[in-house]
Order: C-alpha cells, then structure tokens, then sequence
C-alpha cells in the first residue's frame, strides 16, 4: 500500500489517529471484512508507524473527532489521506458503493475540493 506521497508525509500523534478511524470506516463501510483490508489496515500502521498504544488511542477516538483532525490538516496531508482511503477502499479488489459514498462524505467535511494547490 506504500505510496511515494505517503513514505513524504509526516503525521502528528492525533492525525495518525483520525487516519486510522476513517481508514478503519472505510472497510467496515460495506459490512464485511475482507483479508485484503485487514493486511491494508497492518500495512496503513506500519506506514504512517503507529505503535500499539496509538492504536488503541484510535481505538478511542470517535468519527467526529477525527474529521475535526482531518480538516485541520495541511492540504499536502489531506491528498495522501485521499491516497489512503482509496488504496483501504480496493483493498479487497472491489470499490463498494457505500465505501465510495463514504470517501465523498470524508472529502467534503474536511475541505477536500474546497482548497487549491
């Protein structure tokens, strides 16, 4: 799942975090769990190197706050989210409509669209 953009990106603690939850949305966003998604979820925390009590920090933090995280992030960060949630999203080969709608949804609470580069 590496990207080039994503191995430039330089996460705080609390970004990390928001990524994990939408990312962890996007695979429960079709109602089933695939392998593909559970190995992208391994691969998305050693990427953006989230220890185990990150992790559980994540495991804590609700939606909203995340998309409170997610929009005060630098628009270079947001376009590696975008990378991100799209790579979990056909992770299992398949991009559901539910994880699609659910990409837009993200895009537009954070400010995806609304910025230029």
């Amino acid at each position: 799942m590496k990207t080039k953009n994503l191995e430039k990106a330089q996460f705080e603690a609390v970004e990390k975090k928001a990524i994990y939850v939408m990312a962890h949305e996007v695979v429960m966003a079709d109602g089933t769990v695939h392998p593909g998604e559970l190995e992208a979820m391994r691969q998305l925390q050693e990427d953006i190197d989230m220890d185990h009590d990150l992790i559980n920090e994540a495991k804590n933090t609700t939606v909203d706050e995340a998309l409170v995280s997610l929009h005060n992030m630098t628009f270079p960060k947001k376009k590696v989210l975008a990378q991100i949630l799209e790579n979990m999203a056909i992770s299992d080969k398949h991009l559901h409509e539910k994880e699609m709608q659910l990409i837009i949804q993200t895009f537009k609470n954070i400010g995806i669209g609304e910025e230029t580069e």
